[in-house]
C-alpha cells in the first residue's frame, strides 16, 4: 500500500486583509437640517482615505448645506461618507446622455 504523503503542498493562508475606510465628516461639521433624497443622485466625489485621496463614482443619498453623503462600490462591498459639498460634482448616467440627444436616438 501506498503511504500518505504529508508534504503536500497545500495554498499559503493569508490572514483577512483590513481594507481602508474612507473619512467621514463628523456629525457637527456636516450640520444640521439633514434632507434625504428619494432617488440617489449620480455623482463624482472626493473621499479621502488615511493616505491617500481617490475620486469615486457613487450616488448622493443625502445631503446638508455644507455636505454630502455618499455611497460607492469599494472593494466589491457597499461603502459610504460623508464629504465636504465642494468635493462632489453631479455626474450623468448613460441612459440620461441619449435622452438629451435626440439625435443619436434610434428611429
Amino acid at each position: 500500500m501506498g503511504r500518505r504523503r504529508e508534504n503536500r503542498w497545500q495554498p499559503p493562508e493569508h490572514p483577512e486583509v483590513e481594507r481602508p475606510r474612507a473619512y467621514s465628516l463628523s456629525e457637527d461639521a456636516r450640520g444640521p437640517d439633514v434632507c434625504h433624497a428619494v432617488t440617489p443622485v449620480p455623482v463624482w466625489a472626493w473621499v479621502q482615505f488615511p493616505t491617500f485621496h481617490i475620486r469615486v463614482k457613487g450616488f448622493a443619498k443625502s445631503w446638508t448645506r455644507d455636505a454630502v453623503l455618499v455611497e460607492w462600490a469599494q472593494f466589491g462591498q457597499q461603502a459610504d461618507a460623508w464629504v465636504w459639498r465642494s468635493a462632489v460634482k453631479h455626474r450623468t448616467l448613460r441612459a440620461d446622455r441619449a435622452d438629451r440627444h435626440p439625435a443619436n436616438a434610434r428611429h
